[in-house]
């Protein structure tokens, strides 16, 4: 049977493997990692805008159109970094809500970091089979 990464999301969701699945995302496990920026600010410079990130020292400016277009307006906008092997990345997650209105769709928010976290790792390192997701989680 083919699974979409839809349907592998869908299994870590039912069988209540979603916490365990971040964990081993965060031990680097098969040398692939994504996490959350928790401290990024987005800046607008004149008429650019940044990806500022202190901790993990990031000044970047944003090129792409509809996180552009997100930061033009006002809507909340999450930010990844992702390593596979020696190569990083910077990925971003454009919400639905403004960015004042945060702490009130804090929930929704979440749940909505925690898939991008999952289904990218799915992505990044084929997980298209319930067997290959028990494998990466060791059981």
């Amino acid at each position: 049977m083919q699974y979409t990464p839809r349907d592998i999301l869908n299994y870590v969701y039912e069988k209540e493997l979603d916490t365990q699945f971040l964990l081993v995302t965060a031990n680097h496990v098969q040398d692939f990692s994504i996490g959350e920026i928790t401290d990024k600010k987005i800046e607008k410079r004149g008429e650019d805008f940044y990806l500022v990130s202190k901790s993990y020292h990031l000044d970047i400016k944003i090129t792409d159109d509809e996180v552009l277009t997100a930061a033009i307006n006002g809507l909340y906008i999450s930010a990844f970094i992702s390593r596979k092997d020696d190569n990083y990345r910077v990925h971003f997650l454009v919400h639905q809500y403004p960015d004042q209105m945060k702490a009130r769709f804090e929930e929704k928010i979440t749940k909505d970091v925690v898939d991008y976290m999952i289904y990218g790792t799915i992505m990044a390192l084929r997980l298209d089979t319930p067997e290959k997701v028990n494998a990466y989680l060791g059981i």
